[in-house]
């Protein structure tokens, strides 16, 4: 299976010794993210795990016993695997697309003006805003009811973020922490976010009718 890995400058990854052309063998069974070779099949995906300046990556051959990919992405492992090319680091960069690839490589590398392209996630949006700047631009790429929030309370843009509130949970937080109950009480569907509305807030007459499930209907009756 082709592949790629990433190296430190000396070719070697987790304390092993890699040469070129030559096929490493493991001795055990491979375990993804526990032991064995490890390599992703897309090409950028290697920057999540190994990301500096200095770092070295090679187009590879899997074989041998080989596990499946992560749901998240296509790291895998293997139990034999041979360097065969180098790669540059202008090849790996031009392969990125996605938002953590693209975070990851601003943040540990550069080509910000670049990566920013690809910040389209609001986790990585986020996280951008946090740690390398460009507030003005990140805040429009929050879209999920918990970055929302994060981000209202800990950088501002109230009046902006509170319209991407959706979600019971988020939208309960917001209520305790930021305010606003007038408006997230609506935003409250969840039996289990009602349940603590009620009991932390109050407004019992209208969450209780909200209290569907057999359990929490059952702890509302021992504790409201």
């Amino acid at each position: 299976m082709k592949g790629y890995k990433a190296f430190n400058d000396d070719l070697t990854c987790r304390g092993y010794q890699f040469t070129v052309n030559k096929t490493h063998t493991f001795g055990g069974t491979p375990i993804s993210c526990v032991q064995g070779f490890h390599f992703c099949t897309d090409l950028q995906d290697v920057v999540n795990y190994y990301c500096s300046p200095t770092m070295r990556v090679f187009e590879i051959e899997a074989t041998g016993i080989i596990t499946n990919a992560k749901e998240d992405c296509t790291k895998r492992a293997c139990s034999e695997i041979r360097l065969v090319k180098e790669l540059s680091l202008d090849e790996v960069m031009l392969s990125i697309t996605k938002s953590k690839a693209a975070y990851e490589w601003a943040k540990c590398i550069g080509n910000r003006d670049i990566m920013i392209n690809h910040i389209t996630e609001s986790k990585w949006a986020y996280k951008w805003a946090l740690w390398i700047g460009n507030q003005d631009i990140m805040v429009n790429r929050i879209t999920e009811s918990n970055y929302a929030y994060y981000w209202a309370y800990r950088i501002g843009n109230i009046d902006i973020m509170i319209n991407h509130i959706t979600d019971s949970e988020y939208a309960y937080k917001w209520a305790l922490d930021i305010g606003n109950r007038d408006i997230m009480i609506d935003r409250i569907t969840d039996s289990e976010i009602a349940c603590m509305w009620a009991y932390h807030i109050g407004n019992e007459d209208i969450m209780k009718s909200r209290v569907t499930e057999s359990y929490w209907i059952d702890w509302w009756n021992i504790f409201l």
